[in-house]
């Protein structure tokens, strides 16, 4: 059956070739499934970015909303104070220089 040694040689190299194949469709399917998983895991961030965004939003709102408020504090309430505290301070000094002290 074997006549000759390429024969042998036709044999072992169709084999060589059909393992090699088969490595590929194996390293084809294995990459394949890791890009079902990727887009899977995609699909599943950007629906959680989704729910999340809204909250995000809202939380930047009351933080603007906030830095307002507090600004508004500091413009109408503590600059006056303090402007009032010298105005004092100065009264004092006056009145200090009138006493003699």
């Amino acid at each position: 059956m074997l006549e000759t040694s390429n024969d042998i040689l036709l044999i072992a190299s169709s084999i060589a070739i059909l393992a090699f194949t088969g490595f590929l469709c194996h390293l084809v399917f294995n990459l394949t499934k890791i890009v079902q998983e990727s887009k899977k895991t995609v699909e599943d961030v950007n629906r959680k970015l989704n729910e999340i965004d809204p909250m995000v939003k809202d939380l930047t709102t009351t933080v603007n909303g906030l830095t307002t408020t507090i600004q508004d504090i500091n413009n109408n309430l503590l600059k006056p104070i303090a402007s009032l505290s010298q105005v004092f301070k100065k009264v004092r000094s006056i009145v200090g220089a009138f006493k003699g002290e």
